[in-house]
């Protein structure tokens, strides 16, 4: 027998996970100053990601009640990282905080 809230809170879950997964490869991207210059297809794809990841956490972690564990790093990530080039930017000590969080 499948419970369906148990499957509802996997789906939010993995689609939470993926979105994470995304900004986790630009904000990689990002800090690697080697790699070549950020596109704008690029920023458009990030500020993308970071938007649904905005939108959704508040309501996952609500409805996981997990927002006073998570809510706090991830709103801190989501602020600083506000464009690839400004994470590029960022300065060492923000981002360890940024991969910390």
């Amino acid at each position: 027998m499948i419970d369906p809230i148990l499957e509802n809170e996997l789906r939010l879950l993995t689609l939470q996970v993926e979105s994470w997964k995304k900004l986790h490869d630009f904000l990689t991207y990002a800090l690697d100053k080697e790699k070549p210059i950020i596109s704008v297809e690029q920023e458009r794809q990030f500020t993308e990601i970071r938007s649904i990841l905005l939108q959704e956490s508040e309501h996952v972690f609500g409805e996981l009640n997990l927002a006073e564990e998570l809510s706090g790093k991830t709103m801190n990530v989501l602020q600083r990282a506000t464009s690839i080039r400004g994470v590029r930017a960022l300065p060492g000590e923000e981002t360890r905080r940024i991969e910390l969080d």
